[in-house]
């Protein structure tokens, strides 16, 4: 792990789910660590998306539409149609069973911070995460030693892994870019109002078929063997979720309105 100094400021930006990182120290965060919560995923009820990696498009398809979103075509897992509602946090702060827990939630409160030149990536905590603490935690982040209990050990393996997925996963869209396989697409919904002009709840960029089917074959063997094939049939599976997210939003949207008498 490599330890910041105690000096070093904050690490400022939007980071979805993150609030006040700073790299994690034996000194500064020496007392620091985690406790318990009564509502242990409560922090992602307020996102609607996280980002993915690559190798979780596979098993998060059955759960959520994978799309990709903005400039950098960020590959995100879809799970609700606006901010401020996610609708796979229960009320009780619990992620609704029987569903995928992205691999980028998981690693919070935990993220790296690349460092100048070739340097090692720095670990970092968010500090203002509900479940941390700075004194007399459940889960201490370092021992009576100073050193990393094993509970920072397992994740800054797993930061480390993530940090791997998200390089090999941005990797993946360049290639998709290059190859001009990605077009905008949208979401839409009936208007009752008009209904010959139905509404756009959701636009972003998608896998075209027809680009993909009409790639050269020494392209699709290529893309075969280094996997992009089944990531890119991960994500056209997932888009079947859509229909998900919207009963969920229309159950949502009853409940909001009966509530309101």
């Amino acid at each position: 792990m490599a330890d910041a100094a105690t000096n070093e400021p904050r690490i400022t930006g939007s980071v979805p789910l993150y609030k006040s990182v700073e790299p994690l120290n034996r000194q500064k965060h020496a007392t620091y660590g985690v406790n318990n919560v009564k509502e242990p995923f409560g922090f992602l009820r307020d996102w609607h998306f996280v980002p993915a990696i690559a190798a979780e498009f596979g098993v998060a398809s059955g759960s959520f539409p994978i799309v990709f979103l903005g400039d950098k075509k960020m590959p995100v897992l879809v799970m609700g149609l606006r901010q401020g509602s996610n609708l796979f946090i229960t009320e009780d702060g619990q992620f609704e069973a029987d569903h995928y827990v992205p691999a980028y939630v998981r690693r919070y409160p935990f993220v790296s911070a690349s460092n100048p030149g070739d340097q090692p990536s720095t670990v970092c905590v968010d500090v203002d995460a509900e479940f941390v603490v700075d004194k007399d935690p459940q889960q201490p982040f370092f021992d009576d030693k100073g050193e990393p209990t094993e509970y920072t050990k397992q994740a800054v393996d797993f930061v480390s892994a993530f940090e791997r997925d998200a390089q090999i996963t941005e990797a993946f869209v360049q290639r998709l870019v290059a190859l001009d396989l990605l077009e905008k697409k949208e979401i839409k919904v009936a208007n009752p109002q008009d209904p010959e002009n139905p509404v756009t709840v959701a636009d972003y960029f998608g896998v075209s078929v027809e680009k993909l089917q009409a790639l050269p074959d020494d392209k699709v063997l290529e893309m075969h063997k280094n996997n992009d094939l089944s990531v890119i049939h991960a994500h056209l599976a997932s888009l079947q979720r859509w229909e998900r997210i919207m009963r969920r939003v229309a159950v949502q949207a009853n409940a909001e309105q009966a509530a309101q008498g």
